[in-house]
């Protein structure tokens, strides 16, 4: 079965084309990687995600890119707005193409866009595109006050604290999902660069005794 699953997976279906079915196949990384963009951007308080940057888009166009190709959305830091031209493994790892995406990122300057490039390789560094996934997934959590405070006393009083010993202060369905969901909204921090277990360290966003 598995060996079917993958036969299926990457091999055209019966009526398609070899052409449509890399198409097809770029289409579905594509809105995969635009997925994992804003995952990354969400996990971040300082960040917020815009979405699309159609003027930039359309210089791709002009340049032969095909919508799927690239990844192209706008990220706001502070009061700064960066255009994100995230760029597949396919395109960045072959040359022409390549040299094709640094001309796009020198017009988008050129048109007034702060235009950074981002390889696929960037995108999806582990363990902080894990993280963030695992931090987009409580998006949809609410905690209440009296949680919240509870929690902050705590660091406040404590210091850094595992994540375990601060959900078992939470009263909610997902008491994990709880906590973690103060970090998107830049009340707590958490290492993203490693893997988020119940023992990863949290602590207030302005630490006591930070200058």
């Amino acid at each position: 079965m598995p060996n079917a699953l993958h036969s299926a997976d990457t091999c055209p279906a019966p009526n398609m084309s070899a052409k449509d079915f890399r198409r097809t196949r770029h289409i579905k990384r594509n809105l995969r990687l635009h997925q994992q963009i804003r995952d990354l951007i969400s996990a971040n308080p300082a960040c917020k995600y815009i979405g699309g940057n159609a003027p930039v888009e359309a210089l791709a166009a002009r340049l032969g890119f095909q919508p799927h190709d690239l990844a192209i959305t706008d990220v706001k830091i502070e009061r700064r707005i960066l255009t994100l031209i995230c760029v597949p493994h396919h395109v960045w790892n072959q040359a022409y193409p390549s040299a094709k995406v640094i001309d796009l990122r020198f017009q988008a300057r050129q048109a007034g866009h702060a235009a950074v490039l981002v390889p696929q390789a960037v995108v999806e560094r582990e363990p902080r595109l894990g993280n963030s996934q695992l931090l987009a997934r409580t998006r949809a959590v609410t905690l209440d006050a009296t949680s919240r405070m509870a929690v902050l006393a705590h660091l406040i009083e404590n210091g850094a604290s595992c994540l375990s010993e601060l959900a078992e202060l939470v009263k909610h369905p997902d008491p994990f999902g709880a906590v973690l969901q103060l970090v998107t909204t830049g009340a707590v921090t958490i290492d993203l660069e490693k893997c988020i277990t119940p023992f990863s360290l949290m602590d207030t966003a302005c630490p006591a005794g930070a200058s």
